[in-house]
């Protein structure tokens, strides 16, 4: 992503549309194909996405990121540490309690050629169309409650993880599957989600673990 000719947070607002109740993550998908189909030849920015999706709307935007993080585009060098700080920032408020979205104009302004994600979003459609098939309400106790907490906890950790897997080509699109799986179960209220999430959760401390005792 870059900063130099992004809209500001501002002229985010004007150009994007908040998204009504996403229930699915086709929802989800569809509403930044469109984003990325109005800034056609230009950016989409951070902001932008934030004011698609709903600035009340933490799990869809975790959810959104944790899709974009799992597209080819998080090749991009610096990407997975932005996407880092921008779920550590989401996570950190859900943990404090805010009932709306903020992020600072340094990271909202962050963007991204739109016809590059676009092509990166339609890569993820026919997968997006078999996960949806297996989602839906149930175990909806593990998305609430101290589980809530456990879950931002979590997106939190692996934020913070998120740089230092950038040294390591693909491992993180671990922690990816993990924000998308934890933005589906809160977003859904799906249980089910949210233990796989945990399970990635694991895998990623496992993976670190083991590229720690690596001789360098």
């Amino acid at each position: 992503m870059s900063s130099g000719s992004a809209p500001t947070t501002e002229s985010a607002a004007a150009t994007a549309f908040p998204l009504a109740d996403p229930h699915s993550l086709q929802d989800v998908l569809i509403a930044l194909e469109h984003l990325c189909s109005r800034n056609h030849g230009t950016k989409v920015s951070v902001g932008e996405v934030v004011q698609t999706l709903g600035s009340r709307s933490f799990s869809p935007f975790i959810l959104a990121i944790g899709l974009i993080a799992l597209t080819p585009i998080d090749s991009i060098p610096t990407l997975p540490t932005t996407f880092g700080v921008i779920v550590f920032l989401t996570a950190s408020q859900i943990l404090l309690g805010r009932k709306s979205l903020w992020m600072p104009a340094i990271l909202s302004n962050r963007s991204i050629n739109a016809d590059r994600l676009k092509k990166a979003l339609e890569w993820l459609e026919p997968r997006i169309r078999w996960t949806d098939r297996w989602l839906g309400v149930r175990l909806t106790f593990l998305t609430r409650g101290p589980f809530l907490i456990a879950i931002a906890v979590s997106c939190a950790g692996l934020a913070l993880i998120m740089p230092l897997l950038e040294l390591v080509p693909l491992v993180s699109t671990i922690p990816s599957a993990a924000f998308t799986a934890f933005g589906l179960a809160l977003l859904i209220h799906d249980g089910i989600a949210a233990l796989v999430g945990f399970a990635l959760t694991a895998a990623t401390l496992i993976a670190v673990f083991e590229l720690a005792r690596l001789p360098f």
